[in-house]
């Protein structure tokens, strides 16, 4: 039943997005591109019944000790409790020098079809914003924290049964159907 709620929310995701057809290969992900500048990854994980939505933040990390602290600094401050993150919270590959935001939507029973239409838009400005406050690390630009948290809660901590449900007020993120390709 998992599968079926993950492959619904993909499928409607797509409809969302023009891109009929929308679906995971063998390994249960899909990959989007947004706006040709980074890749938003769909994996479903039946052991756990879990959708893990997934941006690179960061694909390269600093050389500069100091700059490397404040950016390390930034990113742990801002997933505390996901608040920046979109409920989310960001990880380090330190040999692949790469750092991915994260996000988990429930796939189980009583998950709405349209829970990944409704989040990913925030997921995705999210990252777009941490993208761009990294940069301004790198750059040593940064004037601390200048992000803002989601105007709503992850579809997993909102209201409805089954745990996922409601609708997003003002439908979230800035993004419109054309700014998402597959890969």
């Amino acid at each position: 039943m998992s599968l079926e709620n993950a492959k619904a929310n993909l499928e409607e995701f797509g409809k969302e997005l023009n891109l009929e057809g929308l679906a995971f290969d063998e390994n249960y992900t899909c990959i989007l591109g947004i706006d040709n500048t980074f890749s938003l990854h769909l994996t479903f994980e039946p052991n756990s019944n879990r959708l893990y939505l997934y941006s690179p933040i960061l694909d390269g990390l600093p050389k500069d000790v100091k700059i490397k602290l404040n950016l390390y600094e930034a990113l742990l401050e801002g997933s505390m409790l996901g608040g920046q993150m979109a409920g989310g919270g960001c990880g380090v590959a330190v040999k692949e020098e790469l750092i991915l935001m994260h996000c988990v939507l429930e796939m189980g029973i009583g998950t709405d079809a349209s829970a990944l239409r409704r989040f990913a838009p925030l997921f995705v400005e999210a990252v777009e914003k941490w993208r761009d406050r990294v940069q301004k690390i790198l750059e040593g630009r940064d004037e601390g924290p200048q992000l803002t948290a989601p105007t709503t809660k992850p579809p997993s901590q909102q209201g409805g049964s089954g745990g996922i449900g409601g609708a997003v007020p003002g439908g979230g993120g800035g993004h419109l159907p054309g700014d998402f390709m597959k890969i």
